[in-house]
């Protein structure tokens, strides 16, 4: 089964995607191309360093997200 796809028009990539329907209607409606054209237009090496951007970003929001809700470590005053 090919699927063809449709070009979109300027502004129109703009607009929510709607929802696949169940039974292979084959409607290409909602498909953003402009999306796909922009990956295809990188080199492997482009797109392998964006993943790699996009690894490190979730790191960060991870490693902020563990620090944020750390229990704080309790000082108790030493007595003496």
């Amino acid at each position: 089964m090919k699927t063809k796809l449709r070009e979109t028009s300027p502004g129109e990539s703009d607009r929510v995607p709607e929802p696949a329907t169940r039974g292979g209607s084959g409607s290409d409606e909602g498909i953003d191309l402009s999306l796909l054209g922009d990956s295809l237009s990188k080199t492997p090496w482009e797109r392998m360093q964006a993943n790699d951007d996009a690894l490190r970003f979730a790191d960060s929001l991870r490693a902020a997200m563990e620090k944020r809700n750390a229990k704080p470590e309790r000082t108790d005053p030493q007595t003496r």
